[in-house]
């Protein structure tokens, strides 16, 4: 009676609603192209940046698997509430407090990203003016719940396929696509693409996929999620790398090192006679929606964390938590070169534990303790047993 009072207690504060496959589908594809796009992508690896992402979208399916696992073990609790069963109330709670100020870190990283992005077309806006609207948006987005973001983004998600499609084949009718410029593959060896992964492209977009945890519970359908979450992690990192190839083949490679958005400037390329051309106004907007998602699931994760171990109503929570990651992506860093120089470091040292480390952690502390309840409970005498050898 105890332990069914005490699981209540921690999945009361979740919400009511429940999101179909094709939605968690579409969510996962949004995430992971989200600022992914914006960037030169695993650009260490320099033309071979494209072969870094398709590595470690292979270690993005591995890491997901942990995260599957331990839904599977716990379908009805969030990682904030799996985490206190598997390794205690108090130490649990730190733990708990820790991955939310890490969403909140994120969330604001990507505003940050998008605003960046924005300052290019709005560049005498003051970008606090620019944050806020942004900010705005996402905690009304918050406000009406993960069941009607996801419908946004399944509908997003179809109109932005389309809208990918037809770029692609613009940029090739425009005749700017030279693929002589990924030559010669592996030119400096397997060395520098490697490094790329570790310092870069696993982490970054594929580890930060530690967002679902939050969100996998919601699922209609939980068998599911770890299909549908290696499909979405497969179509995401051959997309990317597809995208990274071609803004190799279109700007060059030097070029492209000396860029901050390489897919708008490659996008700006596109001119056919002069019917078709200056899209970087829609790609800007497309970039921007992009990046929405990926704040909302973010922020998402802070909100419905904070109220899942303070036990108070998310709708109490969004607005606090908006503002705080408003004021955290104005004070990240004085200017872009910055930020940009934080994100490194962040890949590096503070993504790593919470994407991997506590996450395999707490898969191997549940895997022992299962089997070692399994063998307890083969050695344990039959009910009907007279106790007789």
């Amino acid at each position: 009676m105890f332990k069914m009072s005490r699981l209540k207690g921690i999945t009361n504060k979740m919400e009511k609603g429940k999101i179909t496959t094709f939605q968690l589908f579409s969510l996962i594809v949004l995430f992971e192209l989200g600022t992914a796009m914006m960037i030169p992508l695993g650009i260490d690896a320099k033309q071979d940046a494209w072969l870094s992402i398709l590595i470690a979208m292979i270690g993005g399916i591995l890491i997901f698997s942990v995260y599957a696992y331990l839904n599977h073990c716990y379908p009805k609790l969030l990682l904030t509430g799996y985490v206190k069963r598997i390794i205690g109330k108090y130490f649990g709670f730190v733990i708990c407090l820790l991955y939310i100020f890490f969403f909140i870190y994120g969330a604001a990283r990507d505003l940050r990203d998008g605003v960046e992005l924005l300052l290019l077309s709005y560049g005498d806006t003051p970008i606090f003016v620019l944050s806020l609207i942004m900010m705005m948006v996402v905690c009304y987005a918050l406000f009406l719940g993960i069941e009607v973001l996801s419908r946004i983004g399944e509908i997003y998600f179809l109109l932005f396929l389309f809208t990918g499609v037809v770029s692609i084949a613009f940029l090739f009718l425009s005749d700017v696509v030279h693929f002589e410029n990924v030559q010669p593959v592996l030119e400096e060896g397997w060395e520098p693409v490697f490094s790329s992964v570790l310092t870069q492209t696993a982490m970054f977009p594929f580890g930060e996929m530690i967002c679902f945890t939050m969100i996998l519970p919601y699922l209609n359908q939980v068998k599911y999620g770890l299909k549908v979450g290696v499909f979405a992690i497969i179509l995401s990192g051959v997309a990317l790398a597809f995208i990274v190839l071609l803004e190799i083949a279109v700007l060059g490679i030097n070029n492209m090192e000396q860029t901050v958005f390489p897919f708008l400037d490659m996008m700006e390329k596109i001119e056919i006679g002069e019917i078709v051309q200056r899209l970087d106004a829609f790609v800007v907007i497309s970039l921007i929606i992009n990046d929405f998602f990926k704040i909302s699931i973010f922020s998402y994760a802070a909100v419905i964390g904070a109220s899942d171990i303070f036990k108070v109503n998310k709708n109490k929570l969004f607005i606090p938590i908006g503002i705080l990651i408003l004021i955290v992506s104005l004070l990240i860093a004085k200017n872009l070169q910055l930020h940009l120089e934080q994100g490194r470091f962040a890949l590096k040292y503070i993504f790593p534990p919470f994407v991997i480390g506590i996450p395999l952690l707490l898969m191997i502390i549940e895997m022992v303790r299962r089997k070692f309840n399994n063998k307890l409970k083969s050695h344990q005498p039959s009910p009907h047993s007279n106790g007789e050898g």
